[in-house]
């Protein structure tokens, strides 16, 4: 496997990688959100977010609340959640990142809590594809994420891109059931030059079987 580009570049682009797996967990999520929408939402999708800072805000989910997915605090003591999702300023649950774009959530802040989802990564030539494990109950993949409009960087959301710029764009992954079947989609845009560099949607045909999959603070 190509090694990942060095310095800067490389770890802007792991840092990518962790937040387009937090994107997909939380899109499963249905829970109360705070937090005032800075960013414009698409009409045709029900689940919106934005980084912001050095958290992720939810701007939109099926019924219509929002929330927060932020460092549990300054100092991250041994076992604690690398990230909590919080709704009405109480914690919904408690993400893990246990390897680069991996992420196991649990239903609480505590180590000990059920796991109620899992998110992996796996790679096409290095193009990132996700896939969404409850710890029973069907698993969703995605394709990889597509460019949606040519010019610019790779065709695809890729550890192959060299710097920052390479990776700027609008992507779309068709989410897919255990038999293949097109499920819905997710969408990912990248550029500094949008209300966030980072904005995440899912289309609202994904809403049943995304929560089906992965059932986290419904």
């Amino acid at each position: 496997m190509p090694a990942s580009p060095p310095g800067g570049a490389g770890i802007a682009l792991k840092a990518s990688m962790y937040r387009h797996a937090l994107f997909v967990l939380l899109a499963c999520a249905a829970c109360r959100l705070v937090s005032p929408p800075v960013v414009p939402i698409d009409p045709v999708v029900d689940f919106a977010a934005h980084v912001e800072h050095d958290r992720i805000v939810v701007d939109r989910l099926p019924d219509g609340n929002r929330g927060v997915v932020e460092a549990p605090g300054w100092f991250r003591s041994g076992g604690a959640p690398t990230f909590v999702l919080t709704r009405d300023g109480q914690t919904v649950a408690g993400l893990w990142l246990t390897a680069p774009a991996t992420v196991q959530v649990r239903a609480s802040r505590s180590r000990t809590a059920p796991v109620t989802a899992t998110i992996e990564p796996s790679w096409d030539d290095n193009a990132i594809r996700l896939a969404m494990r409850p710890p029973d109950g069907p698993s969703l993949r995605t394709d990889t994420f597509q460019r949606t409009a040519m010019g610019g960087g790779p065709p695809v959301l890729t550890r192959n891109a060299q710097t920052s710029l390479d990776v700027r764009g609008t992507y779309r992954a068709a989410v897919r059931d255990a038999s293949g079947a097109e499920a819905g989609w997710l969408r990912v845009k990248i550029s500094p030059y949008q209300e966030s560099p980072r904005i995440y949607n899912r289309d609202k045909g994904t809403a049943g079987p995304l929560q089906q999959s992965v059932p986290m603070g419904r």
